[in-house]
């Protein structure tokens, strides 16, 4: 089996491709659910992630070269909807520590995670893997592990809300304030995640 930087051949063409710690190792990951389609219910959706290395770093004077080795590591569910809290959480974090501060991306990525529109994917992510908590019956160690997760998610739509204060123009504040009142309405929701001090942390403070 060979390798192009272009694509797979004669199979994965149709995926995209990114490099993963150095030149010679690459991974693309495939969506899929076991009825055969590539997406469905949040209970149904795996991801297949196919990582191979390759004799020689691109760039290189050939462009396709022998694969040396290959792999696939397979996500359930609850593991997808781990990675992607996770993502969103890297997300708010970059942008919350970006250099010089660009209100824009910071407020695009708040957006994404607490805006009204879409709200309903985290809120419905914990509905769907983490029910047992909410019905007071003990967790599996993935279920902690998103509870984890979403914790330091919503810490950090918080660190995200207080920073985009900090750099919003007057004619802005109203967006601020319908900002808070969902990141409000999203920790009032998912309570039980955030018992304790943990809770008490995750208010806003007054301007």
């Amino acid at each position: 089996m060979w390798y192009s930087r272009y694509g797979f051949y004669p199979l994965f063409t149709q995926f995209p491709i990114r490099s993963t710690r150095s030149p010679q190792t690459f991974m693309f990951a495939t969506p899929y659910t076991l009825d055969g389609r590539a997406h469905g219910e949040l209970s149904q959706q795996y991801k297949r992630k196919t990582i191979i290395t390759v004799a020689n770093s691109f760039p290189y004077v050939k462009t396709r070269v022998p694969i040396l080795s290959r792999r696939e590591v397979v996500l359930t569910p609850i593991e997808v909807a781990i990675e992607d809290i996770r993502k969103k959480t890297a997300e708010l974090c970059a942008a919350v520590h970006q250099e010089p501060p660009d209100t824009k991306i910071l407020q695009m990525v708040l957006q994404g995670c607490i805006g009204t529109t879409v709200n309903q994917g985290p809120m419905e992510v914990a509905h769907v893997f983490l029910s047992e908590l909410f019905l007071g019956q003990q967790l599996t160690d993935l279920q902690n592990k998103l509870k984890i997760c979403f914790k330091d998610f919503s810490k950090k739509c918080l660190d995200a809300l207080k920073k985009n204060r900090t750099l919003i123009k007057p004619d802005q504040s109203e967006y601020q304030k319908e900002l808070e009142k969902n990141y409000q309405r999203f920790t009032d929701r998912l309570k039980p995640l955030f018992s304790g001090r943990q809770s008490q942390a995750l208010t806003l403070s007054k301007r």
